[in-house]
């Protein structure tokens, strides 16, 4: 094993950057797929509902959405928010586990050009 010296500055320099590294990883992680838009049919897809079940959440003001030439678009954080404001006696792994089973089926469903590479 070789032992490798360095100033006290440039360690915490060094630190600081990983460290700077690992909490921008973390924030793209939790956010990257809560501004998606998905429309009425992947939203009834993903939430195991009818159109018709939708409609009512959106008349009740349930769930946030966008309305743009007739056609209605929701955001994932949007979803996330309405299935936390109604969570009856639901676990944190409950959601955690159904968010995941939405990224999945966003990842397989759709091909995500974000700009990123």
């Amino acid at each position: 094993m070789k032992i490798i010296t360095i100033e006290e500055e440039a360690w915490k320099q060094l630190n600081n950057r990983i460290n700077a590294i690992a909490d921008y990883l973390k924030r793209q992680e939790e956010n990257s797929y809560d501004e998606l838009w998905l429309n009425n049919h992947e939203v009834c897809q993903y939430l195991h509902i009818s159109e018709k079940t939708l409609w009512r959440m959106r008349t009740k003001g349930e769930i946030a959405y966008s309305k743009f030439y007739g056609q209605y678009f929701y955001t994932i954080g949007a979803i996330k928010d309405m299935l936390n404001a109604n969570a009856v006696q639901t676990s944190d792994e409950y959601v955690k586990e159904l968010m995941a089973r939405g990224k999945s089926y966003i990842e397989k469903g759709r091909k995500l050009n974000t700009g990123k590479q």
